[in-house]
This record gives structure tokens, sequence and C-alpha cells, in this order.
């Protein structure tokens, strides 16, 4: 299999201020495709929230804007992997992102599907995430999902050996064995992956931070401080979001000899949210709490 580039964004922010424009103008179509031409990828990812986003809340048509940025990639014989967001049909608009995917060989809409894209296998389990991970579906290469964070440990059951979420919060790290990128409102934070018989090189960017990833040399980053580093690697809370993941799916090994209501206790001593505890795991049994 030849090597092949990645780009992947999330939470397009249409209409908000773009810094990467030399006139200082709006995040518009050029945006994206000035990163696409620096770039140069094979495939283009859009994990949710494109058509229509939550970063901006503009009066634009959102939905017009990303047909339009679609067709200019696929133009120039890239393809466009896209995933549904949650906020993607708040204006019952995005039935015409499937019409264009259907009429298009290079764009693809996967939302709930599995789909080889030049030899790469993405699975999208947005909004089933639990779902798909307990199904007979075989190894994908790359994750693409939009899903919350109390919803995401589920990804880390799937057989994949790449994660990329868009919804909410900026991270790049190895977690659970898999690469996980998690976007968050772009132009300004987007991850570029390069692709051979696994992934060999992830270059990540928030702001003026750049994560660059390799699966032998670790993580190396310019651009940020320290504080600004953990956060982009580590999640924004004490406890580190690989520890929080470790933790649960560890956990969920346990619950048959140690008992549901120990390994809750340990979970909320540890300083892991109730909310994701009980999306992973269910919810404590009330005998369990009557006893406590």
């Amino acid at each position: 299999m030849p090597p092949t580039r990645i780009l992947a964004f999330s939470d397009l922010s249409w209409g908000t201020r773009d810094r990467g424009s030399p006139g200082g103008g709006r995040v518009n179509p050029d945006s994206f495709l000035r990163l696409v031409e620096e770039t140069d990828p094979d495939i283009v990812v859009f994990a949710g929230d494109a058509a229509y986003d939550r970063c901006a809340r503009s009066r634009l048509d959102e939905t017009e804007l990303f047909l339009g940025l679609l067709g200019d990639i696929a133009a120039a014989g890239r393809h466009c992997v896209v995933v549904e967001g949650n906020n993607d049909n708040a204006m019952g608009t995005y039935g015409r992102v499937r019409e264009a995917a259907e009429a298009n060989p290079f764009l693809h809409e996967i939302s709930g599907k599995v789909r080889d894209v030049c030899g790469i296998c993405f699975g999208v389990p947005t909004g089933k995430e639990r779902r798909m991970a307990g199904s007979p579906v075989g190894p994908v290469d790359v994750v693409v999902a939009h899903a919350p964070l109390a919803n995401r440990v589920w990804l880390f059951d799937l057989p994949a050996a790449c994660i990329v979420t868009g919804h909410y919060g900026m991270m790049a790290d190895v977690v659970a064995g898999k690469a996980y990128v998690s976007l968050d409102c772009s132009p300004a934070s987007y991850a570029v992956i390069d692709w051979e018989e696994g992934w060999r090189r992830i270059a990540y960017v928030a702001g003026a931070c750049r994560i660059v990833m390799c699966p032998e040399e670790g993580v190396a980053a310019t651009g940020c401080g320290a504080a600004e580093l953990r956060r982009l690697t580590d999640g924004p809370r004490e406890l580190p979001y690989r520890a929080e993941i470790e933790a649960l799916r560890r956990a969920k090994r346990e619950i048959a000899t140690a008992g549901r209501e120990e390994v809750f206790r340990c979970l909320l001593d540890a300083g892991i949210r109730k909310t994701h505890i009980e999306r992973y795991l269910g919810r404590e049994r009330s005998s369990d709490r009557q006893r406590r």
C-alpha cells in the first residue's frame, strides 16, 4: 500500500475570524483550501459539525459553504470522508450533503458505516459508540466519530489503530495503544496523519501549538508552554485522560470479581466523573446504593 496522507478537520468555524487569513477576514472555504494545498492530502476527513457548526452560530448558509468546499476538494481528485455531527441537521439541510456524496465518487458520507477509501478502512460509530464496540464488525484502521466526552471510552474498545473525533476538546496522544486525536473548531485545530500500513506520523495543530507524534519516537511539541502541552496531551483535568481510559477499561474486567460497588467507589475516588463511569459500565443497581 503506498503512503497516504489524511487531513482531518471538525466543527468548522464558519464566519469566525480567520487568524490564518492575510487580510484578517472570516473563515470561508478558502480558509480550508489553503490548508489542503499546503498539506497535500489524499483524503480529507470531516469529523462532524461541518454543515452547521456549534463554534460560530453564523447567519451564513453553512451547508452551502460546506458543499462548495467538498466540491472544490473533490474536483482536485482528493477524497472526502464525512460524518454527521450533532448539530449538522439542526437546520434540516444535512440531506443535501448525503445527496452530494451519492452523486460524487470522491465524497463519502459514512455515518454509522465502515468504508474503504484509498485502501484505508474507516469506521464511523457516530451516535452508536457502545453498540458498535460490541458488534461483530471487524478491525478498522481509523475510527472517525463525533462523540461526547462521556461516550468516548467505547471508541477505545473498537479494533482500530487510530481514533479521530470531533465535538469538543483538543487533544492528541497515544491512549490504550491507539493514536487519539480530538479536534475542536477548525481551522484553528486540525491534524495531518501520514499512513503507510498504519499511522507513521501525526502532526496536530491547535492554535499556535504544534504536536508531532510518531509510534517509536513519542511526542514532540513546539509553540506552546508546559501547561498548554499538558492540557493538549493529558487533558484538562488532574487525572490524565489516558489513565482514566485505562482505569475504566480495567474496571470493566474487575466488576466480576471485585463487585460493582467497590469498582465504582475506586473510580470515583480516582477523580473520574460519575457520568463517564455510568456511560461505560452502566448505572449502579438500587440494591448497591442501599447497601452503602
